[in-house]
């Protein structure tokens, strides 16, 4: 949600009566500011590094979390820490 310009809490909210599953991941701020400004495609900017670990990039996880709480969120949440396929020789 993020990565396309919406607000995950705001989002995840609205939509809540169809919310099936969660699946986290993260962005690299910098990296992010950069493929924006540079209209990266999206795998281009996966190889730049915008996806960064869970915690350490611009998704305000505290709020997600005291958002699914206050909703009484008991289902499944997948967290990807995504890689870049180009560089799976070096895992």
């Amino acid at each position: 949600m993020d990565y396309s310009g919406m607000d995950p809490v705001a989002t995840l909210r609205r939509y809540w009566d169809r919310l099936d599953y969660i699946h986290f991941k993260d962005i690299d701020e910098a990296v992010y500011g950069q493929v924006m400004d540079e209209r990266i495609r999206f795998f281009d900017a996966r190889a730049k590094g915008v996806m960064c670990p869970i915690g350490r990039g611009r998704i305000d996880y505290a709020s997600v979390r005291a958002l699914l709480t206050e909703l009484g969120y008991g289902g499944y949440i997948t967290i990807e820490q995504e890689r870049d396929p180009r560089n799976t020789g070096s895992i």
